[in-house]
């Protein structure tokens, strides 16, 4: 890692928000299309706010399509890598989620 767990090392997130571009440039997306995929890709339904149409369509441009494991993988390695948490921020390795009844195991296969 490359922080000391608590303070946000210098050059911030612009790892994981390369990361991010890269999969987006790949895919033919955007960045923020890719964040609302991946939290969907981790069993969470994605709240996005939308103030103008174009708003609306880019969020919209984040179903029909998954992130590979392999994307997942990446971001999930570039975030564990900046060496602060992210808890409560999405990227957080989880294989269960919980339903209302308790925790649910799941799998992206």
């Amino acid at each position: 890692a490359n922080g000391d767990g608590t303070r946000i090392p210098a050059g911030g997130v612009t790892p994981l928000l390369r990361t991010m571009e890269r999969i987006a440039m790949d895919r033919g997306k955007t960045v923020a299309q890719v964040a609302l995929n991946y939290i969907i890709c981790k069993g969470a339904v994605p709240i996005p706010g939308a103030r103008t149409a174009a708003q609306y369509v880019d969020n919209m441009g984040a179903l029909h399509w998954r992130l590979t494991e392999e994307e997942v993988t990446q971001m999930e390695n570039e975030a564990d890598d900046l060496g602060f948490s992210f808890d409560g921020a999405g990227f957080k390795r989880s294989d269960a989620k919980f339903v209302g009844y308790g925790m649910e195991k799941w799998s992206m296969t």
